[in-house]
């Protein structure tokens, strides 16, 4: 939508690149590095094309209107560290493929309505690893 959002710097230009935009961090060679999109009134569903973004690092969404499932297409992104969805409205099972992603560091998804089994998890830095869930329903 747009309306809604918090900063849309640079997403509403006809001619921006993409590594202009308010929350979307590129390496020198214009890829998609990192989502850092947290309290921005952000609202629809998290797109299966998000697999397509292969060298995304860090995405970062929390505290957003989110609906939906995680896409099993995150398992796409190896290069993942850290996922934080936390306090949305995303349901649905949490994607086997996260099991696969040895680079992660972070993974928070607490404050949805997420279910079923987290796979056994190999955290990059164990010492300094971060994974927080919960079992509840948002009020």
């Amino acid at each position: 939508k747009g309306q809604e959002w918090t900063n849309s710097t640079g997403w509403v230009g006809e001619y921006n690149s993409h590594c202009e935009w308010h929350g979307v961090e590129c390496n020198k060679e214009g890829v998609v590095i990192s989502l850092t999109l947290g309290n921005g009134g952000l609202s629809g569903q998290i797109s299966g094309a998000i697999g397509k973004l292969t060298s995304l690092c860090r995405v970062d969404l929390r505290d957003n209107d989110l609906k939906g499932s995680i896409q099993r297409e995150i398992g796409n992104l190896l290069d993942l560290s850290s996922l934080i969805v936390s306090y949305n409205g995303i349901t649905g099972t949490i994607p086997d493929g996260l099991a696969v992603l040895s680079q992660f560091e972070i993974l928070h998804l607490h404050s949805n309505c997420l279910q079923g089994t987290v796979l056994r998890l190999t955290f990059k830095g164990q010492t300094k690893a971060s994974f927080i869930a919960d079992c509840g329903s948002p009020s």
